[in-house]
């Protein structure tokens, strides 16, 4: 049974589409560090792969879904929230499409959004890093769940925002990097080095 786990979470599929959560991570950890304008083309970037590597996760079923557990605390989420706020100044709040067939719309911000992806993603690569294949396997089933029913949506919307933003003609900062100094990185993340996301 323990083979068959490590088939799946070992896969071609799991492994690319972990790679680019932990670079989101990675990127929204360290968005002081980019200015608006590559923020946002990063962004768009990465964003839409990693949509299309999440609709290439397996479908699973979990082994045991209450032993999940959830790691990014709310600290955590205001503090992301809170950094691309600052980022996207002038073009954070948007209109988003909470269900396009029925024209159900409401007010919302992309530094939510990106909150929202993040506090997933991040629970979902403390899962992965923990090692037991049937603690992976549930990992990949929760989020390939949310996925379905919440920030694939999200991160939808952000796109179509993202790419307004770059292909409309937005006045997009980019003198507004600055360098990480030790203890300006989010609490759960001092230490790490900023990572490459071309």
């Amino acid at each position: 049974m323990t083979a068959d786990f490590e088939k799946t979470v070992y896969s071609d599929e799991v492994i690319a589409f972990t790679a680019l959560a932990g670079k989101y991570c990675d990127m929204v950890d360290c968005v002081a560090t980019f200015s608006q304008r590559d923020f946002i083309d990063k962004s768009l970037r990465l964003l839409s792969i990693l949509y299309v590597k999440a609709l290439s996760l397996p479908d699973i079923e979990p082994v045991d879904p209450d032993m999940i557990e959830k790691t990014v605390t709310q600290e955590e989420w205001d503090e992301v929230h809170n950094a691309v706020a600052a980022k996207l100044a002038g073009f954070d709040g948007y209109t988003e499409s909470l269900d396009p067939l029925a024209g159900d719309d409401a007010m919302t911000s992309l530094s939510e959004g990106y909150a929202d992806i993040f506090q997933d993603l991040k629970d979902y690569m403390s899962l992965m890093r923990m090692g037991s294949p049937e603690m992976m396997n549930d990992a990949i089933w929760e989020c390939a769940r949310n996925f379905h029913e919440y920030w694939g949506q999200r991160l939808v919307n952000i796109l179509r925002v993202l790419h307004n933003l770059v292909f409309g003609g937005a006045a997009l900062r980019t003198d507004d990097a600055r360098t990480f100094e030790q203890d300006d990185r989010p609490s759960w993340e001092r230490g790490n080095q900023q990572t490459d996301f071309e």
